[in-house]
């Protein structure tokens, strides 16, 4: 069968996840796990077929093909942030005609994400595959969340003020989709005492102020992941591969950090220059298109030479991919590495965190897709290289649980206490979860910078 939309010319008009308790349901919950376990191009009916003990003939009963298996699964984890965020409105007006409150619908939304963890990723890193119609659809549900939860964080400021609750509202929402991105062990209870914490301190942290004196105000931009029962982000949290949530981030203000091909780089001739030019572009067309619908031609196009030259520097599009990434895994180390050094023992932990994060920050709205890339397409590489970059990973978030740890509050009653290793990697997660989406969802755009760097910063540094 086919693995693109039955009709792919036709966007759908709404959302609709298919009926609860169906054999069609049972299909989108397991493939929803395939998918997010394998990537969509690396997923097939088999694997889904296999996990059900059917052969593919009797999924094809149910769902024509291998896209609609995607989209269906999308579906249901959209739709099911969707009914956790109204389930909060529903209770509040049957039962005192109030707002639901901030605490209450984070702890819904949380829940549901928990309850979806194995799959919860899945548009966050996988969004980019939906057909434009059916990503349409998808946001429209992620805005109708974020609008309830920005609500909510207006609700929570005893002044009501509105300056930077889409904005606060986005980045909660990808504290609690980052739940889905790694399997740290907290009680169900717990991640919800520690994401209604977080939600909390973030709704009250008003936006820097700007040149002149002025925080930022409510735009109808675009802005990074919502996501928490798949969400996430954007493509979404829907937020961070390609699907887009509104925020408040001006588009004006000043640069944060490095960009590519700034000042001081040394220009690159020849066989160095193609070897650069080709990962460079593999980068962008693998962040907007994904691994499998890349040929080595269209990259060979996009740097000026013949895919026959690409060879001569790649063996193959995999090698292209894990030189893409091993560059991206340098740049991040380099920060780590070069944060320790300029950090003696004399500095604070918690100044050692913050200066860490505004070069992490830097890093992220200069080479957003790169670091999207180094995150979403793992997958596709081989084995030993896969667990190599793994390892990277890990020492990285090592680096930074140890310093949120230390930067914590010793003897604290809360059972989020940031002083708790697990509770310090989940920090760590969801911070730099509020970081790449909003990158994502602003397109990357440096004004944004200081208003997401603050926000991943009150996760990180908790009041």
């Amino acid at each position: 069968m086919t693995s693109s939309p039955t009709h792919p010319e036709t966007p759908i008009a709404s959302l609709c996840a298919p009926e609860v308790g169906s054999r069609r349901a049972d299909i989108a919950l397991v493939a929803a796990d395939e998918f997010t376990r394998r990537g969509y191009h690396s997923t097939r009916v088999e694997h889904i077929a296999e996990r059900l003990a059917v052969t593919p003939g009797a999924l094809y009963r149910h769902v024509p093909g291998k896209y609609e298996m995607f989209r269906d699964a999308v579906a249901t984890l959209a739709l099911a942030l969707e009914a956790a965020s109204e389930s909060t409105v529903a209770a509040a007006v049957s039962g005192h005609d109030t707002p639901p409150t901030l605490e209450e619908m984070v702890a819904s939304i949380t829940r549901t994400t928990l309850g979806h963890r194995s799959r919860a990723a899945l548009y966050r890193w996988q969004g980019r595959y939906l057909t434009p119609g059916d990503r349409a659809a998808v946001l429209e549900v992620d805005a109708r969340v974020r609008c309830r939860l920005a609500d909510a964080v207006r609700g929570r400021r005893r002044d009501g003020h509105p300056a930077g609750a889409n904005s606060a509202a986005a980045a909660i929402l990808s504290c609690i989709a980052s739940l889905g991105h790694h399997r740290i062990e907290l009680t169900d209870a717990d991640s919800v005492a520690l994401m209604t914490s977080i939600a909390d301190d973030l709704a009250t942290v008003a936006p820097p102020r700007r040149p002149g004196g002025a925080t930022g105000t409510e735009t109808a931009g675009s802005s990074g992941s919502s996501g928490s029962s798949g969400s996430s982000g954007s493509s979404g949290s829907s937020g961070s591969s390609g699907l887009r949530s509104g925020n408040d981030v001006s588009s004006s203000g000043g640069s944060s950090g490095l960009r590519s091909g700034g000042g001081g780089v040394p220009r690159l001739r020849g066989g160095a220059a193609t070897r650069e030019g080709a990962i460079t572009a593999a980068i962008a067309r693998f962040h907007s298109s994904g691994y499998d619908s890349v040929s080595m031609e269209s990259i060979g196009a996009d740097v000026g030479v013949a895919a026959s030259a690409l060879y001569r520097h790649f063996p193959g599009k995999s090698a292209l991919l894990t030189a893409a990434v091993d560059r991206t895994a340098t740049l991040v180390e380099g920060l780590l590495d070069s944060h320790a050094a300029m950090n003696s023992a004399e500095t604070g932990p918690a100044d050692a965190l913050t200066d860490m994060l505004d070069a992490y920050v830097s890093i992220a709205f200069s080479h957003g897709p790169d670091l999207m890339l180094y995150h979403s397409e793992l997958g596709a590489i081989d084995a030993e290289d896969r667990h190599r970059l793994r390892r990277s990973q890990r020492r990285q978030l090592d680096r930074w649980a140890r310093l949120v740890r230390d930067a914590g509050t010793p003897g604290s009653s809360d059972p989020a206490d940031a002083s708790d290793d697990a509770t310090a990697r989940v920090r760590v997660h969801a911070a730099l979860a509020v970081v790449l989406d909003g990158g994502q969802g602003t397109g990357f755009d440096p004004a944004a910078a200081p208003r997401f760097g603050q926000l991943a910063g009150t996760v990180l540094l908790p009041r």
